[in-house]
């Protein structure tokens, strides 16, 4: 092991890891031999063996430590959870948003209805309807749109409020 330590430490260094990822790369390879010691046949080929196997490991742990970025704690929230909903506030959420598809789906005009699931998917700046009602200004217009969502908006309001 004492005459094969520089080779695998020259290989290792070669890698330009940081001195304890190139200590855990070496400790690697030497537990790799030691598990391997029963099936090596040929003593002479040992040199080249540990070549490889160290070779294969630093690239591993080049890899591995290229994804694992240290981030310093100081700039981290302080509350992991800070910026998510509550459980409860998800919940009624959905309620809520269920409620309003439930509604959009009570409407009878098939044109206010793509409409409706337009806005509510979140493609508001699309046109709204094809067979919708257009502005003078053309199609395109934006005050169109917005006069359209408004109107399927107040129609919407009046059919959540409807009792089911």
């Amino acid at each position: 092991m004492d005459r094969h330590l520089p080779v695998v430490n020259a290989v290792a260094r070669s890698y330009r890891l940081s001195a304890p990822d190139r200590e855990d790369a070496v400790q690697t390879v030497w537990l790799t031999l030691n598990q391997h010691l029963p099936r090596l046949r040929s003593p002479e080929l040992l040199r080249a063996w540990l070549r490889r196997v160290t070779r294969d490991v630093c690239g591993r742990q080049r890899r591995q430590s290229a994804r694992l970025r240290p981030v310093d704690p100081q700039s981290l929230p302080r509350d992991a959870s800070a910026g998510a909903p509550s459980p409860e506030s998800a919940y009624l959420r959905k309620e809520e948003r269920d409620e309003l598809r439930r509604a959009v789906l009570r409407l009878t005009d098939p044109g206010e209805r793509r409409a409706a699931l337009l806005y509510l998917d979140g493609n508001a700046g699309e046109p709204l309807a094809p067979d919708g009602p257009r502005s003078a200004d053309g199609p395109g217009d934006p005050r169109a749109a917005t006069n359209q969502r408004r109107r399927m908006l107040r129609r919407l309001r009046r059919l959540l409020e409807e009792p089911t």
